[in-house]
């Protein structure tokens, strides 16, 4: 009897990288409560799978058809408690995507609609476990699970991505407003003659280019994140590089948000 697990512990990984870090930040009870249900069938998935192995190991040892029953019953848990612990993760990541202000409604609409039919998917999935009455069938269900689990990864890192360039957006936004209201300032400033502006208009330039490299670096990312495939064999190492993207994209930002500081401390600073 062989039954291979979905990787969960990359959905673990993500999950603590993008929800726990922010888990402070986070005032919204249904997103809460949905973490809280994650962590919780996380464990319950961990307290199925080792009492599996043991049925397991038993009824390869003694051939019995108690041990038989046994196995059939831990495995069938097993597979229950996979499919609620990625189900109730793609619950917890819709609702953390929910509070990204700056993603156009289309864009989230579609991501949700893609989460809401990989979390129907699953939930027939784990219905169609009562009529399952062979250890031969659950190993089937459990390779139907494994297949589907691939691209359901996709969608995992590519809202992961989104989630992490909506922030970056939201930054590039308030930035952007920064830069105008100081070009209208320095503009005043220019006409009026009351200070020598060409030094603020140059550091302008550069905190404005700043913004275009973020920009960039932003669009390499979901890239990377677009071209994903369920085949691809190391989709981490895709997610990495995009994350790595977005980091760059972020030190952008602060160059630019310093520029900023000094620009204004140069308009304040009489001649």
């Amino acid at each position: 009897m062989k039954k291979q697990l979905p990787i969960l512990s990359l959905f673990l990984f993500f999950f603590f990288f993008i929800l726990l870090a922010n888990q402070v930040n986070a005032q919204n009870f249904n997103f809460q409560k949905a973490y809280d249900d994650y962590l919780h069938n996380y464990n319950q998935y961990r307290q199925a799978n080792t009492e599996f192995i043991s049925a397991k190991q038993a009824y390869l040892n003694y051939q019995t058809l108690n041990s038989k029953e046994n196995a059939l019953n831990k495995t069938s848990n097993l597979i229950r408690r996979e499919d609620e612990v990625v189900k109730t993760y793609l619950t917890a990541l819709r609702l953390k995507l929910g509070q990204i202000s700056s993603i156009s409604d289309y864009e989230l609409n579609i991501i949700y609609l893609k989460i809401d039919n990989e979390v129907a998917w699953y939930q027939n999935h784990q219905n169609n476990l009562n009529s399952t009455g062979s250890l031969e069938d659950l190993v089937k269900s459990s390779q139907t699970m494994k297949q589907r689990y691939q691209e359901t990864e996709v969608l995992a890192y590519q809202t992961l991505g989104s989630i992490l360039a909506g922030k970056q957006a939201y930054y590039r936004i308030q930035i952007k407003q920064q830069i105008d209201s100081l070009k209208e300032k320095i503009g005043i400033i220019r006409q009026t003659g009351d200070k020598e502006t060409q030094t603020a208009e140059r550091w302008l330039l550069e905190a404005e280019n700043r913004l275009t490299r973020s920009q960039e670096k932003e669009f390499e990312a979901q890239q990377i994140l677009a071209k994903m495939k369920v085949s691809d064999i190391n989709k981490i190492r895709d997610y990495n590089q995009a994350q790595y993207k977005i980091e760059e994209s972020h030190q952008y930002l602060k160059e630019a948000n310093h520029y900023l500081k000094e620009i204004i401390q140069e308009v304040k600073n009489a001649d």
